[in-house]
């Protein structure tokens, strides 16, 4: 007889990098629910909660990588909504759930101003952060949209 759970796969720890993403989506997430500066959000986030373990999860994170997604948001806020606007086409991102215009924001300041990864590791990062959150509709719209900005802003890279 198999132990429970024996045809399972293992949880693979998320990288240091992948937490940093998802805790800049949830940073941006909670400075728009509390109508917080972004700047203050990040402070809390890193304040209260990277480092630690919550809930017996490890929020172990790249602090240097969570800092930059921030301050690349923080420097190019209007720039990326208007990326995000076009990339969407005939979709509203003021219209979508928070956490989804997050996930896009933090997606495209990675791509546009950060440039440390392929733009596909990035794109593909965010489309699994949507899937996530949400599902395969969500997470193909997240694909969508990253991947039109990434050929505007990196099209050698594409």
């Amino acid at each position: 007889m198999e132990p429970a759970g024996a045809d399972q796969q293992p949880v693979r720890a998320a990288s240091h990098r992948r937490v940093a993403r998802v805790a800049a989506v949830q940073t941006l997430y909670q400075a728009e629910i509390v109508h917080k500066p972004l700047a203050g959000a990040a402070n809390e986030m890193q304040k209260h909660y990277l480092g630690q373990n919550i809930d017996g999860m490890s929020l172990v994170v790249d602090k240097k990588f969570y800092g930059t997604i921030i301050q690349a948001i923080d420097e190019n806020g209007e720039r990326l909504i208007e990326l995000l606007q076009g990339a969407l086409e005939n979709r509203r991102l003021e219209r979508m759930e928070l956490i989804l215009q997050a996930i896009l924001v933090a997606g495209a300041a990675e791509i546009f101003a950060i440039g440390d990864a392929p733009p596909k590791v990035s794109i593909s990062e965010y489309v699994d952060i949507a899937d996530d959150f949400f599902g395969k509709p969500e997470a193909a719209l997240v694909n969508a949209a990253l991947d039109r900005i990434a050929r505007i802003v990196r099209p050698d890279e594409i």
